[in-house]
């Protein structure tokens, strides 16, 4: 088989020829059983690493957190702030009702800024992540290059071996051959952990903003923006609308992340499978 059989397609990086006939020439068949062994664990070694940080930013607090968000929000009703009619009207009032939303609405926005800040700490975690997914990346396909320098001068040393005994080299190469699949095999699942990741990422982010812009469009709208409370007679259907636009916003995101809960399972499936394979 020829050296050039081990290259990759299109501008993937090829092995070295002087590194292919180094080891080539240092080739000893008494150890032929542990052929190119670092190479073959530094690979299963970067396998690991990505199966390690894939499974890492596990989702199930940031569900808890858009869940309590919703809550929060769906408890304040801007139908609360009309009094009552009939004679329960008589012990009831606007001012008191107001005075009462605000309370509530003060309540319910320091909440939904706690649940921001955690999601925009996510947010921050999962960009941090995707730096360490480019870095064990970068890393497996540095291990496959590697493996291909020693499978091209595997190849040279099995090229005319015609015996009726087989090869010394022969099994321990379908070993590296299959080491090197895996690991060629991970540099995708590696890129679909980091595209889940970075599509929940942007959902929250979404969340994020939407929760800064309703607490700033409320507390406006409730009169407290100044330094003291306005006489005011919020716009009940206003209030609805805003707070209704950050309910979608995390519907989406609840959505988008039971679709990154499903793609993340995948791909640790399959990096757990090509890891057990070796």
């Amino acid at each position: 088989m020829a050296d050039g059989a081990y290259r990759w397609q299109g501008n993937a990086p090829a092995p070295d020829a002087a590194q292919v006939e180094a080891i080539h020439d240092a080739y000893q068949s008494d150890q032929a059983h542990a052929f190119a062994e670092p190479a073959r664990a530094a690979a299963v070694e970067k396998i690991e690493r990505a199966l390690a940080l894939a499974r890492t930013g596990d989702l199930t607090e940031a569900h808890a957190q858009l869940t309590h968000a919703r809550s929060v929000l769906e408890s304040l009703r801007p139908e609360a702030l009309e009094p009552r009619r009939g004679l329960a009207g008589l012990f009831d009032s606007r001012k008191r009702r107001l005075k009462a939303f605000r309370a509530a609405y003060a309540r319910a926005a320091a909440s939904v800024d706690d649940v921001a800040r955690h999601l925009t700490g996510w947010v921050e975690g999962v960009a941090r992540r995707t730096g360490g997914l480019d870095t064990v990346w970068t890393e497996v396909r540095d291990a496959v290059v590697d493996l291909d320098a020693h499978l091209a001068a595997a190849a040279r040393r099995l090229t005319g071996h015609e015996g009726e005994a087989p090869h010394p080299l022969a099994d321990r190469k379908a070993a590296l051959d299959a080491c090197r699949a895996a690991a060629l095999a991970s540099l995708p699942l590696v890129r679909g952990a980091q595209t889940t990741d970075a599509r929940f990422a942007d959902a929250m982010q979404t969340c994020a903003e939407g929760a800064a812009a309703w607490r700033d469009d409320w507390k406006d709208a409730l009169g407290l923006s100044g330094r003291k409370p306005k006489k005011v007679r919020p716009d009940g259907e206003r209030l609805l609308r805003l707070r209704d636009d950050l309910l979608a916003r995390i519907d989406r995101a609840l959505k988008e992340l039971a679709a990154s809960r499903a793609r993340r399972a995948d791909v640790e499936g399959r990096l757990a499978a090509l890891r057990h394979g070796l």
